[in-house]
């Protein structure tokens, strides 16, 4: 909490002195993460899941992409996921739901601070979540992701290129973005104290050698670049 507080008293620092379109964008993020200190707890536990199910999709569509299979996947209802792939290159499908949670909400925020082209990109986003349903291993899974599908696509049909539309996506990206941050903090607490958690660091470091901890800062380092373009990309709005 004190470090979100602290986050939105920076950001809305900033966007004092920024060019209009920069400082729309840190107005949207800042009413993004109003948005979520508001929230519940219990609404909050539910909104945590729209990380897990990238973070599993993304194990899901590398496999597929390196020429693997995509069997299933599961949101389990408490906490975590799992998603059960065979084939592809190994090695990018165990490193892809860190990496993908955050390259989906660099790519959600990207949108919500441009206009331009948005609607076929979210079309294609909305498409992406109900062909994954059909991967989905049980109910739960598949009501999270016909839930995400939804919200993208009715915002995007009914009020496209509005800026209700583009805080939808920004609270979207800002959720994966956080979601994805938190997942590796944890990752590198587990890999530096925990034997035996499960993790992809783990899964990586028995196919490698390496250690779970090099893994992590490896997924952390790709996730600062991805934040690092993202920023450059706002940046650069004219």
């Amino acid at each position: 909490m004190l470090m979100r507080a602290l986050i939105i008293a920076v950001l809305g620092f900033l966007a004092i002195g920024l060019p209009a379109p920069q400082r729309q964008f840190a107005e949207l993020t800042l009413a993004s993460l109003f948005v979520l200190t508001l929230i519940p707890a219990w609404l909050k536990h539910h909104v945590r899941k729209m990380g897990t199910y990238h973070h599993e999709v993304s194990h899901g569509l590398i496999s597929m992409l390196t020429g693997g299979q995509f069997h299933k996947f599961y949101v389990h209802e408490e906490d975590g996921g799992v998603s059960i792939t065979s084939g592809g290159k190994t090695k990018l499908v165990v490193s892809a739901g860190y990496i993908g949670t955050v390259l989906f909400g660099a790519v959600y925020l990207a949108k919500s601070a441009q206009s331009d082209s948005m609607i076929i990109v979210l079309y294609a986003m909305a498409l992406l979540y109900a062909l994954s349903v059909i991967k989905a291993g049980d109910l739960h899974t598949a009501s999270v992701g016909i839930a995400i599908g939804a919200f993208v696509g009715l915002a995007t049909h009914l009020a496209p290129g509005t800026i209700f539309t583009r805080l939808v996506l920004n609270l979207i990206g800002v959720v994966l973005v956080f979601e994805g941050l938190r997942s590796l903090w944890h990752l590198h607490i587990a890999a530096a104290t925990t034997t035996g958690t499960g993790s992809d660091a783990e899964a990586m470091s028995r196919i490698s050698g390496s250690h779970p901890m090099h893994w992590a800062f490896l997924y952390s380092a790709v996730a600062a670049l991805i934040l690092f373009v993202l920023f450059r990309v706002v940046m650069n709005l004219q």
